[in-house]
């Protein structure tokens, strides 16, 4: 084609203003997609549907036939007329007319654009936002504890509601419900929490009326995304539940979320009644207060300690479930948690194996309502883990509770804490950094998760660990101890005493009993003795420790400090206590394990030899590799005191080859294995 037919051929287009045409249809194509985009992510589809996209296409083709044909001029649509015809005068009424209306288009289309254009990148700005999600608690002093618990149940629905949501990272209700905000701005609040979007929620009521106000804020720049109130026209319970998830589904077209199908289908899901739904939520707020203060000893709403028969208590949660069982027999999950509560009870020493036959009864109810109920399988796993010591099977369950839902930081603690057991240090490592990194504030966590980074030999990691505990809960007493128990066992003397003074300051309590032994340690004899005398039976407590082991730690001391009688009457207490536990179990491991060093200092050799072999048979029997290198320690132990220098020696090399809390540093400042030191062979340890 010559040059001048082209360009005589763009001429004729602008003539007949096909560009104008293309530009016009284009701007239109713009804001009808932006506008179907919208109008889809209302029923649930990240965009406008494939056969819309169709029509536009189609309908360019049809613009420009049109743009060449036909002309919109002020006397209206007319057929484009050849170039060399005669132009027909308009009206001077019409061109103003037609003026008008065309600047007005304009104006409208470039304001639909615009919007279009900020819109369009506001929801980039959304999209781009991280997913993750924490659903604050209702803060205010005001409220009685009954009060407060009731208000929970609003953001445990909603939590549970997000939950559904396969795209979002939502934060557990439990690690929320008592995070505490103080002053802190949005962006503080996120930090902590280690999430983008916070939701804000507050319940008024009046004599008269009765409204639940919601806000979704974004947490880095603190930009209100969008907020609503909601009336409640009956019981809390009843429109809380139909209102999370109506509340739900506007969060998601707010943060332009595509709803799969089946996601739609579990928000319009009312499993169980909401009155059951409350109860269960009261049981979880029961449960997790009664852990926390059978841990912690922190006092109680009544003002006391560890009384478990006041308002907070695992009886007060057990009651709450059965009442949920009661008002909906096939609630599935209260089954469950049901169950969890009371294993949960057993390893706080509130009730004994008794339950465990009830506990077993009810998951297997919940599994038979729910095949695949993650709670199910964490109760299961506590069954086997707290309740019998089968670890391997306990694994199977806490595997399968992660596989459910794989972003609960309470289930990767849960499997941590088991793969610790079985010497899966490398799947506890990656676990312990998924808890770590986490958005948790749960002080409980980082207590375990510092043992555990020690057993790894990761000693900053252990030591923040237990620093970040403190931080959470500065008034318990624990993260100290821990941290402190930590640094003696790593030889850090100095460190150690320095941990437990600050905890002695900051928990007011009186730990002379650790004290004492760090003393010990320290070659500080004299005092070790003196102090030892003042520790008192809730120091051993606080310290989770047996009758029997504060015997034994007396006896130490006492030996070393030249007070013979004091030390042989402390073996022989020790002794009487672990006879006594091993007549109601005689394969209880610690039990053999702690006797035999009682019999060593009362100079039983034989049976405290026997007593030692034995704890380290049942303990390969059910191997844990959190527990087992104590027994090896005491082993070594009993064998030095029994002058047995060789076979103590064997029994510390096998300690330093496998993962434990023991180091060689440790070793040479225990005042019972100084005769080792200089025995052939002792330099040849390796750690």
């Amino acid at each position: 084609m010559k040059p001048d037919t082209i360009n005589k051929f763009v001429q004729e287009l602008r003539r007949r203003r096909v560009f104008r045409g293309i530009v016009v249809y284009g701007a239109s194509v713009l804001v009808l997609f932006e506008a179907a985009t919208n109008l889809a992510q209302v029923f649930g589809r990240d965009s406008a549907p494939p056969w819309f996209l169709w029509l536009l296409g189609i309908g360019f083709i049809v613009s420009l036939w049109f743009s060449w044909v036909y002309d919109i001029t002020p006397g209206g649509i007319r057929k484009t007329e050849p170039e060399s015809e005669k132009q027909v005068p308009i009206p001077k009424k019409e061109v103003r007319i037609y003026q008008t209306t065309t600047f007005v288009s304009v104006i409208l289309i470039i304001g639909l654009v615009s919007y279009n254009i900020i819109d369009h990148n506001n929801a980039k700005q959304i999209k781009a936002l991280d997913k993750s999600i924490a659903v604050l608690p209702y803060d205010d002093p005001s409220l009685s504890p009954s009060q407060a618990r009731i208000y929970e149940f609003v953001g445990q629905e909603l939590t549970s509601s997000l939950w559904k949501i396969e795209d979002y990272r939502v934060i557990p209700w439990d690690e929320c419900r008592k995070y505490v905000r103080r002053n802190k701005n949005f962006a503080q609040v996120g930090e902590e929490l280690r999430v983008c979007i916070l939701v804000q929620w507050a319940p008024y009521e009046t004599e008269v009326n009765k409204h639940l106000s919601i806000e979704l804020i974004s947490a880095q720049d603190a930009d209100l995304i969008w907020s609503d109130t909601y009336p409640i026209k009956g019981s809390w319970a009843e429109e809380v539940r139909r209102l999370s998830n109506k509340i739900s589904k506007r969060i998601t077209r707010k943060l332009r979320t595509y709803l799969t199908p089946y996601e739609r289908a579990l928000l319009g899901e009312e499993r169980v009644s909401a009155q059951a739904s409350l109860y269960a939520s009261l049981g979880n707020a029961y449960t997790q207060d009664a852990w926390t203060q059978s841990v912690t000893g922190r006092l109680d709403d009544d003002g006391q300690t560890n009384a478990y028969t006041d308002s907070i208590s695992f009886d007060r949660a057990i009651k709450f479930y059965t009442d949920a069982i009661k008002e909906d027999p096939s609630f599935a999950e209260a089954y469950a948690n049901r169950a969890k509560a009371k294993l949960m009870g057993i390893r706080a020493r509130f009730y004994d194996n008794s339950v465990l036959d009830e506990s077993r009864e009810d998951i297997e109810m919940a599994f038979s309502l729910e095949e695949d109920l993650p709670e199910a399988h964490i109760s299961m796993g506590f069954y086997y883990f707290y309740g019998i010591r089968k670890y391997k099977l306990a694994t199977v369950h806490f595997e399968k509770a992660n596989e459910l839902r794989p972003n609960s930081t309470e289930y990767q603690f849960y499997l941590s804490k088991i793969y610790s057991a079985l010497g899966k240090w490398r799947e506890v490592l990656v676990l312990s950094d998924k808890v770590f990194e986490s958005n948790t504030q749960n002080a409980l966590y980082y207590t375990n998760l510092g043992i555990a980074y020690q057993y790894l030999k990761e000693f900053s990691k252990a030591d923040q660990s237990q620093d970040r505990a403190v931080r959470l809960m500065p008034q318990w007493y624990a993260p100290y101890i821990n941290k402190a128990h930590c640094q003696l066992l790593r030889g850090e003397i100095a460190e150690a005493r320095a941990s437990l003074v600050d905890g002695i300051e900051n928990s007011a309590k009186n730990f002379n009993r650790f004290l004492a032994e760090i003393n010990l340690y320290d070659g500080n004899i004299v005092r070790a003795a003196q102090q030892i005398e003042f520790a008192s039976d809730q120091e051993r407590k606080d310290l989770q420790e047996s009758p029997g082991d504060a015997h034994l730690i007396k006896a130490k001391i006492y030996k070393h400090a030249g007070h013979a009688d004091p030390a042989r009457e402390n073996y022989r207490l020790a002794a009487a206590y672990y006879e006594n536990r091993l007549e109601m179990d005689p394969k209880d491991y610690y039990a053999h394990s702690r006797l035999g060093l009682a019999y060593a200092g009362l100079g039983n050799k034989q049976q405290a030899i026997e007593n030692g072999q034995q704890a380290l048979d049942l303990g390969m029997e059910n191997y844990s590799a959190t527990e087992f290198p104590f027994l090896l320690y005491d082993m070594a132990l009993t064998y030095t005191i029994c002058n047995e220098y060789k076979s103590a020696l064997n029994t510390l090399e096998e300690l330093m080859a496998i993962h434990s809390l023991f180091t060689l540093d440790f070793i040479k400042i225990d005042p019972d294995l100084k005769p080792l030191l200089n025995q052939p062979g002792f330099q040849d340890l390796n750690p």
